[in-house]
């Protein structure tokens, strides 16, 4: 939507006093000092001292009352200083006196756009053309307030009026493209706008305009043009750098979009967007750390974006450093409680961290957001079931199959649970569902192992954890169970085998651990620049769709 603009005010200004020379040639007491206080009140305005030309303005409407035009010229001045209520009542004074006082009716709808009537300012501005369906402006703030409530058709057949009757303005002409691009794309409105890009070549914001009207509308190898066009025409702009570089992504030239944005960065290194987009150019392409370096660049320039935190959680779960992921999830969920997905992201990193409890709160606030996220239950039961509730875990994990009947995971834990309280027929009954549905399922196999074990049914043990380490041959208290029953069936050698199994597995195990320990030292040293750290590399520095879905 535009306001009457400075110039446009002084030109209907100056109209108004021009013709209204001969309206006050018969009026008293004195119409030449009417005139003269009209005129200086245009003048003020055209210059835009608008307290100054009240003075003037409201003595043309004492020596003038009846003078509709008077009227309308005190509103101007009065709409200027932000004074509504007092313009509209000058501006209804006016068209009191003369209903089709065309000008005082199209202010007085304009008025009432900015002030979001809508209903009233299209009765207005739709009176104006009844009574001259020429008045380019009406037509032109019909087509703004249409724009303003999504009604982009209209909008475009108003400025198409407006532009026939201006001729080719370009504000007209950009905002009639504007319009007719959010309506539909055609092949008829892109040739309209390669037209517009073609005689505004030398016209940088005319063409930084129209390739953000053609990004906005996916149009992105057309707004690219338009943008590296602009960066000839304007070199060093930051804004033209982003938009060129989002459009790039967008493009899937990640180098140019990394480049691009890069220089955008280092121009304007303050600039959170430009660097939490090439956090997500580094995220795409699997570079955690440097997606971790940018994210956090962009978190302390904006430290109030929750999505920059979200997204700076996501890296830090990818790298495996789980209380980074909580503390940033958490920072976000603060920032915008409103968002479920930032409360499950939560959740998981605290269950990585083995902080069980806080897992679960975490994904009772994301219930709360929105009972119908896919597995939430399923994710209550698993955290209830992690502290040991199991009668908690247990309704959760039914909800989730009265939800789902086939839902392997809940079945598969309800067997679990079932097998933890000793209720044995209940527990083969769940655990015998999942592997005759899914035989390579190692966890109900494993349970199915140690519940023949409990029941000393060796044998069945025996074979349900043969399968699993046959599927799993890493697992380590697979190896143990099987050393257990060997040694129970007097397989000597077997359990021996099983046994050094075990032992090997469990020292791998605790080398992998202190490695990530380390590595995860060395990582976090030389993401805070400690001294005696390599170097990081240059960040590569785009922008994808925030990214949905949940982490497991």
């Amino acid at each position: 939507m535009m306001r009457l603009t400075q110039r446009a005010i002084a030109v209907a200004a100056l109209l108004l006093v021009t013709a209204l020379g001969a309206s006050l040639s018969a009026q008293a007491p004195a119409p030449s000092i009417a005139e003269q206080a009209l005129r200086r009140a245009a003048r003020l305005i055209e210059q835009g001292r608008f307290q100054e030309a009240l003075v003037p303005a409201r003595r043309a409407v004492e020596l003038a009352p009846n003078s509709p035009q008077s009227h309308n010229l005190l509103a101007i001045a009065y709409e200027q200083l932000g004074q509504t209520a007092e313009a509209e009542r000058e501006y209804r004074l006016a068209l009191r006196l003369d209903p089709k006082f065309a000008g005082a009716r199209n202010n007085l709808g304009n008025l009432l756009l900015h002030s979001k009537k809508f209903p009233e300012a299209r009765a207005e501005f739709e009176q104006v053309l009844r009574d001259n369906p020429s008045h380019a402006q009406a037509h032109f703030n019909l087509g703004a307030l249409l724009m303003a409530t999504q009604q982009y058709a209209g909008a475009a057949e108003h400025f198409a009026a407006a532009r026939k009757l201006r001729g080719d303005d370009p504000a007209v002409w950009l905002a009639y493209l504007q319009a007719a691009l959010k309506a539909q794309p055609s092949d008829a409105v892109l040739r309209e706008a390669d037209e517009f890009a073609r005689r505004s070549s030398n016209e940088p914001r005319g063409l930084f305009t129209l390739a953000l009207f053609l990004a906005e509308s996916r149009e992105y190898e057309r707004a690219a043009q338009l943008f590296a066009r602009v960066k000839e025409l304007s070199p060093g702009s930051i804004e033209v750098l982003f938009n060129l570089g989002v459009a790039y992504y967008n493009l899937k030239r990640l180098d140019d979009a990394a480049q691009t944005l890069a220089e955008a960065a280092d121009l304007h290194p303050q600039a959170a967007e430009a660097h939490f987009r090439l956090g997500l150019i580094a995220s795409e392409r699997g570079d955690v750390e440097n997606a971790m370096l940018e994210f956090r660049h962009a978190t302390e320039r904006a430290p109030d974006r929750a999505d920059y935190h979200y997204m700076l959680g996501r890296e830090y779960f990818k790298f495996a450093n789980w209380e980074g992921a909580a503390a940033a999830y958490q920072r976000a969920t603060e920032l915008d409680p409103g968002q479920p997905l930032y409360f499950l992201s939560l959740g998981n990193a605290h269950f990585r961290a083995d902080n069980h409890a806080r897992a679960t709160l975490a994904f009772q606030r994301a219930a709360a957001l929105d009972p119908n996220l896919p597995e939430i239950n399923y994710l209550l039961g698993y955290g209830h079931r992690a502290q040991g509730k199991f009668e908690e875990a247990r309704v959760f994990f039914e909800r989730q199959l009265r939800l789902v009947p086939d839902h392997l995971e809940s079945l598969a834990n309800l067997g679990y649970v079932a097998l933890e309280q000793g209720r044995f027929d209940e527990a083969r009954k769940y655990l015998e569902q999942v592997v005759s549905r899914s035989p390579e399922h190692v966890a109900a196999n494993f349970d199915l192992g140690r519940m023949w074990l409990k029941e000393r049914q060796y044998e069945k043990a025996i074979q349900a954890l043969r399968q699993v380490v046959q599927l799993s041959p890493d697992h380590t208290q697979a190896h143990y169970q099987l050393f257990l029953l060997y040694s129970r069936t007097k397989q000597n050698d077997a359990a021996q085998a099983a046994l050094a199994t075990f032992k090997r597995l469990e020292e791998l195990d605790k080398q992998v651990r202190r490695e990530k320990a380390q590595l995860e030292k060395t990582r976090r040293m030389r993401l805070a620049g400690a001294p005696g750290t390599p170097a990081d590399p240059p960040a590569a520095r785009i922008a994808p769709a925030p990214p949905g879905g949940k982490e497991r």
